[in-house]
């Protein structure tokens, strides 16, 4: 078969998936003075973050002190300054939950996009990577599907910021999958909820037998907990209703089990079982005093996974070193988060957390955003080279974020000093991630 590319383009630097990594990659190369573009499969940028509807970006502090700054904190002050974003109280010594930043998405995709432009990013909205033409360890080109047809992208460095491993995968990269992946969540908002709750208590026991029945499926509350059904407030705070920004009441509450976001046939099955879910519960809720009017008001788009796959490296972090607080040489980022796996089968089941000692902060080494093998390819988000238990807590939004603009600033100065990525002079990385705002570890 023979196929017609309809276009070629040449850049700098290629970032695969504007997500959380994304964006602050596209951004801080941009900002280097590389001629960057964006490739990102929505209508716009923020990934789970926006698009997946779990507006509460964490953590950007730990033990007191703030550990992540740069272009991901850049954008919460501006949506803070503007009415758009609670920033979290000082002393930032709350739980965890309570420490995330809740920001309104429709406004975070629009300062996503006056950022972007700002900076010079070429932004290519709705279009999704198919090929990627590797040649002795470098990504030669890509195709890219587009309304138009496929287009060739060639680039002096590729970074994959596609939370599924897209590029890495289609390059023949080294990938890592747990045999039982963590559940995904699809966010959705609920409307007409009181804030006089019911009691809470008669109506998780029915919840419960409702369960047992087979008319509602245990994955559709995480946790088998239906009590934040009712608050009609927020899920982190607690704000109410009227003062919460995305994370509602209904939002980030069900488990879509199994999930494999990088499989076509798993997600697929997953997007449908994910909206039944959603009806379930609607309808269940629709019996209760009080709640007939209650309706799904939004529901995001895509099912937003916590985990898929991970890139090997040439470093690799593993769940001990996290706990422990190690900080590697060439750590280009801190992570804050306590180890969280969520589990699977049986919702009866608690988190599995564990949690960081006071003084204890990990840093996330540059080798873990290298691709073991490659000469010209990087990683950023979730997906950077970690064992399963240390992704379980560097795969949130902050840590995704300062991840990212390590990513986008180290494949700036590749491109501009023509070497190949994982050579990159780690000092010199570190101090120019230093003098453009971000907290570096020892610096």
């Amino acid at each position: 078969m023979e196929i017609e590319i309809k276009r070629e383009s040449t850049y700098d630097v290629v970032v695969c998936g504007g997500g959380t990594a994304g964006f602050c990659a596209a951004i801080a190369a941009a900002r280097m003075g590389a001629d960057t573009a964006v490739i990102e499969r929505f209508g716009a940028c923020g990934g789970t973050m926006t698009v997946g509807g779990v507006s509460a970006p964490a953590l950007f502090h730990a033990h007191g002190k703030q550990i992540i700054a740069g272009i991901g904190w850049e954008l919460m002050t501006r949506l803070a300054e503007k009415g758009y974003a609670e920033l979290p109280p000082a002393p930032y010594d709350l739980r965890h939950p309570q420490m995330a930043v809740e920001l309104n998405a429709f406004r975070a995709e629009t300062e996503i996009d006056k950022m972007m432009l700002d900076s010079g990013v070429k932004m290519r909205y709705h279009q999704s990577v198919v090929y990627s033409e590797v040649r002795e360890g470098r990504v030669i080109s890509i195709l890219v599907g587009t309304f138009e047809g496929l287009e060739r992208v060639k680039a002096k460095i590729f970074i994959d910021c596609t939370g599924d491993a897209v590029l890495s995968r289609l390059s023949g990269a080294e990938i890592e999958i747990s045999e039982e992946l963590q559940p995904a969540s699809l966010n959705s908002i609920f409307m007409n909820c009181d804030e006089e709750s019911p009691d809470k208590e008669i109506w998780n026991k029915d919840f419960a037998g409702r369960v047992e029945k087979g008319e509602i499926d245990q994955h559709d509350v995480w946790g088998m907990n239906a009590g934040p059904l009712f608050t009609g407030k927020g899920r982190g705070r607690a704000a109410a209703y009227d003062k919460s920004y995305v994370i509602n009441v209904g939002s980030n509450l069900n488990h879509v089990y199994p999930f494999n976001g990088a499989d076509n046939e798993s997600r697929t099955k997953g997007e449908i079982e994910g909206r039944k879910s959603i009806a379930r519960v609607m309808d269940w809720m629709n019996g209760i005093p009080g709640y007939e009017d209650a309706y799904v008001a939004s529901c995001a788009p895509l099912v937003s996974a916590r985990e898929s796959c991970r890139v090997i490296g040439n470093a690799y972090v593993t769940g001990k070193d996290y706990v422990a607080g190690v900080v590697p040489p060439d750590s280009v980022c801190y992570s804050f988060y306590p180890i969280d796996v969520h589990r699977g089968k049986d919702e009866n089941k608690p988190l599995d957390n564990v949690y960081l000692e006071e003084g204890k902060v990990p840093g996330i080494p540059y080798g873990a955003l290298t691709v073991k093998g490659f000469e010209n390819l990087l990683t950023a988000g979730r997906i950077i080279s970690g064992d399963r238990r240390a992704q379980s807590a560097y795969r949130v939004q902050a840590t995704c974020m300062a991840t990212g603009e390590a990513a986008g600033t180290a494949a700036a100065l590749a491109a501009g000093k023509g070497v190949p990525a994982p050579e990159l002079d780690t000092d010199e990385l570190r101090k120019t991630l230093s003098r453009n705002g971000m907290i570096v570890p020892g610096m």
